[in-house]
């Protein structure tokens, strides 16, 4: 058995016989998580039986951008109608400017991080990937298309998208928002003009990229929430990016470091079967876990989101 922090998590990694015999109970370490190695030979039932939930380790959340934004918005919830309304109304009172610009410059890229630095600064465990991504964004300036919002000439909203023609996918790579637009809604402006952008290029599927299975952690349950009620379902990374491929087998114990709730997005009718694209997108079926302090069936509601087989709620303890 192996124990180790990660960013505030305390994992003990066991193999079978530990976890047959919950070796993490006598180390007197404060776990938050058992994770399995090497689940792969188990079967559902069997990780079930030792108190193990499958997931992948990153999901990529996707749809179709279908043939108008007026059917796609058709298809939204009414809050998120209404959101993008208001987010429209916002950006024409205060006269901001909207910007699509294929390819990128090193200014652009540089204008971006600005607004990203700040987002992820604000978050208790935020991850400056796209700074460490700059140069290879660089590289392949020509392969991405920017969506802006600018007030004056200060970038307000930024988003990077990966145009996948092979693939037939815009993909978001990075996005940040000033606190100030992301209350108003510019953010969702910026996404439907992206979204545009796709239908124009004869592209069929939006992504709003990878994040990992668990929400809660590094990512919290509202971006679960903002890509799901925008339309977005996921489905398992690997479909898109083989280098995403993998999963964790993992046993909750604690959600001393985690959030409360907390979301799993475990694996559903997607493990051990073969997997393409689009084909994954256009039949979803993850399940969802949500994991609380206390028992509360109200949360599968709070949760609810289109493409998920089934969700089910789990108590564990603070």
């Amino acid at each position: 058995m192996e124990i180790a922090e990660q960013d505030g998590v305390v994992v003990a990694t066991v193999d079978r016989t530990e976890a047959e015999r919950q070796a993490w109970k006598s180390t007197g370490a404060p776990v938050d998580i058992v994770r399995l190695a090497e689940p792969d030979s188990l079967d559902e039932a069997a990780l079930a039986a030792l108190g193990f939930v499958a997931r992948p380790r990153w999901i990529n959340w996707c749809a179709p951008v279908r043939e108008s934004v007026t059917v796609f918005e058709a298809a939204l919830p009414g809050t998120e109608r209404r959101n993008a309304r208001l987010g429209r109304r916002f950006v024409q009172d205060e006269g901001l400017r909207v910007s699509v610009r294929v390819g990128l410059t090193p200014e652009l890229v540089d204008d971006f991080l600005v607004v990203y630095d700040r987002q992820i600064e604000a978050m208790p465990r935020g991850k400056n990937y796209a700074r460490r991504w700059r140069d290879r964004l660089l590289e392949a300036a020509g392969e991405h298309v920017s969506v802006s919002v600018y007030d004056g000439t200060r970038m307000i909203v930024g988003s990077l998208w990966w145009i996948r023609t092979e693939q037939s996918v815009l993909q978001m790579r990075f996005s940040a928002a000033s606190p100030d637009a992301r209350a108003s809604r510019v953010m969702r402006v910026a996404y439907l003009e992206a979204f545009q952008f796709a239908r124009e290029s004869g592209l069929a599927f939006a992504s709003l990229g990878n994040d990992p299975s668990l929400f809660g952690h590094v990512v919290q349950p509202g971006l679960f929430t903002f890509k799901s009620r925008l339309g977005f379902t996921p489905v398992p990374s690997q479909v898109l990016d083989p280098r995403l491929a993998g999963e964790y087998a993992d046993r909750f114990l604690s959600l001393r470091s985690l959030s409360d709730p907390a979301l799993v997005v475990t694996w559903g009718r997607h493990r051990g079967a073969p997997l393409s694209w689009p084909e994954a997108a256009q039949s979803p079926g993850h399940d969802l876990l949500i994991l609380s302090a206390a028992p509360d069936e109200a949360l599968k509601a709070r949760f609810r989101a289109q493409g998920f087989r089934d969700a089910r709620s789990v108590t564990v303890s603070t």
